[in-house]
């Protein structure tokens, strides 16, 4: 019985070590409202995450307004959460890039309601990436 558990124990630590080596597992540089404007610097195979302010409850939502996905690939889609259990308060919206390409490109986001095609959105964010090597 020991030796079994030997062996899963080097198995599952070796299975960590791996999952902890690849590209994928990069901690992700974090952008908040406060970096809109500005120009950051990433290399290709490292993640770009982007926590924003939001309440999907209201219909306002963020959306990519413009990107080149040659240089920026989306992960998913923009993930909800909240502090409080109370139904329709606000919280923060997220959502990830990885660098797949080098070039430059900006990043922008547009926080506003899907139905209401020729209204401004209410804010904006935006970042200029330069994606390197």
């Amino acid at each position: 019985m020991r030796v079994h558990l030997s062996v899963f124990a080097v198995v599952v630590s070796a299975a960590v070590i791996a999952g902890c080596a690849q590209p994928g597992s990069r901690e992700a540089k974090k952008l908040i409202e406060r970096d809109s404007g500005k120009t950051i610097e990433m290399r290709t195979g490292n993640s770009i995450l982007i926590e924003l302010p939001g309440n999907p409850t209201t219909g306002y939502t963020w959306e990519v307004s413009s990107v080149d996905p040659s240089i920026l690939h989306k992960l998913g889609d923009f993930k909800f959460s909240t502090n409080s259990n109370v139904i329709g308060s606000p919280g923060k919206m997220a959502l990830r890039f990885r660098v797949v390409g080098e070039g430059r490109t900006t990043l922008a986001l547009a926080y506003r309601r899907s139905w209401e095609k020729n209204v401004a959105p209410i804010k904006t964010f935006s970042v200029n990436v330069i994606a390197v090597k």
